[in-house]
């Protein structure tokens, strides 16, 4: 287990502000955040990189400041890899070990075997900078495993590779996780990454940590307006609460009436999150459904979002909702036309303005 104990940290200009979080043991964890919001800090907090000003990082129990890196069980693979660029692949993997004083009959079999599992024995005697992106991720990743540690950060390690071969990273990070049960510290902006490996998330924004929760949790259920902006919803609206029945509330939104699940008083600010999968769009309004929320509206332009179609409403607010390209092309989603939009009200999530992330 990995707990930050209300950590705060300053390096130049930038602080962490009081962070507090928890990573259980095998967790496939993940530091979301824009560039600069601190993810890095964070990762080497965890391997005993930075001393905190204020509060504690605790490593199973254990505050790892005082003791040597090797000693550790922690392995840290940064977005650039910090291969050693005179040394060969092989060297390169065997750095730790050596330093961990192993014998050399073991580090020759250890190097051999985890070098043959990432399929980069052909590699053995070639330096780094005679390689691709995806082969010195694969030494980077080998040398951080060979040393068997209990505990692996990677800092953006998809980043600056291809789509295919990031495609397949993330299946072997997935295995690798699955197989070995690491504890993984991710950190990256990338939402889709995210999606494909993590169980918990935290966000992280200008040094402060504004969510914590499962990955489902923080991509449907954002605490904040600038947690939803960051994970992608694509309609965010503010309203203020004037009917509560029995814990479905009616928010009025720029005098557009939304209903949702919720349980606050009459007048309370909120913010109202509705992915746009979750909007369904009719060309009459014949279609019977369970949806309590029907909007009219004119479509204002589409366009392409990888293998979906983004169709934009003016329903007197603007409303934005994810169909198929098949749907567009059958329902011939063009500016200007007449469409009707549904949603339940289960798929409004609602959170009030200025309520604390730990209360909701």
């Amino acid at each position: 287990m990995i707990e930050f104990d209300n950590v705060s940290l300053t390096l130049g200009s930038f602080s962490l502000k009081n962070i507090s979080l928890t990573i259980n043991e095998g967790d496939y964890y993940f530091v979301l955040g824009p560039s600069g919001a601190g993810k890095t800090v964070i990762l080497e907090a965890i391997a005993g990189l930075h001393r905190p000003d204020s509060g504690s990082v605790l490593v199973r129990g254990e505050d790892l400041c005082n003791k040597p890196p090797e000693k550790r069980k922690i392995s840290l693979v940064y977005q650039d890899y910090s291969l050693f660029p005179h040394m060969t692949v092989f060297d390169n993997v065997a750095f730790g070990l050596k330093m961990q004083k192993c014998p050399k009959s073991e580090i020759r079999m250890k190097v051999d075997d985890i070098l043959d599992r990432f399929n980069i024995s052909h590699l053995r005697d070639r330096h780094p900078l005679t390689m691709s992106g995806g082969e010195q991720q694969r030494v980077a990743l080998a040398r951080s495993l060979v040393v068997n540690p209990k505990i692996l950060l990677l800092d953006e390690p998809l980043s600056a590779l291809d789509p295919l071969t990031h495609e397949k990273f993330i299946r072997d990070l997935r295995s690798l996780h699955k197989e070995q049960g690491l504890t993984i510290v991710h950190v990256s902006h990338s939402r889709q990454e995210a999606l494909s490996l993590a169980n918990n998330v935290a966000v992280i924004i200008d040094g402060r940590l504004v969510q914590e929760d499962t990955v489902e949790g923080v991509f449907n259920r954002p605490s904040t307006e600038e947690v939803g902006r960051f994970v992608g919803i694509e309609n965010i609206f503010r309203g203020r609460v004037n009917r509560n029945d029995d814990s479905l509330i009616n928010v009025d939104v720029c005098g557009v009436n939304i209903s949702a699940v919720g349980n606050y008083p009459d007048g309370t600010e909120v913010n109202l999150f509705i992915r746009g999968e979750d909007i369904m769009l009719f060309q009459t309004d014949g279609a019977v459904t369970s949806a309590r929320n029907t909007l009219e509206g004119e479509i204002t332009d589409s366009f392409h979002v990888g293998a979906v179609v983004r169709v934009n409403v003016d329903c007197g607010i603007p409303v934005s909702v994810l169909v198929t390209r098949q749907s567009s092309e059958e329902m011939n989603l063009i500016r200007g036309k007449k469409v009707i939009v549904r949603f339940k009200a289960t798929a409004v999530h609602a959170v009030p303005v200025n309520m604390d992330a730990a209360e909701i």
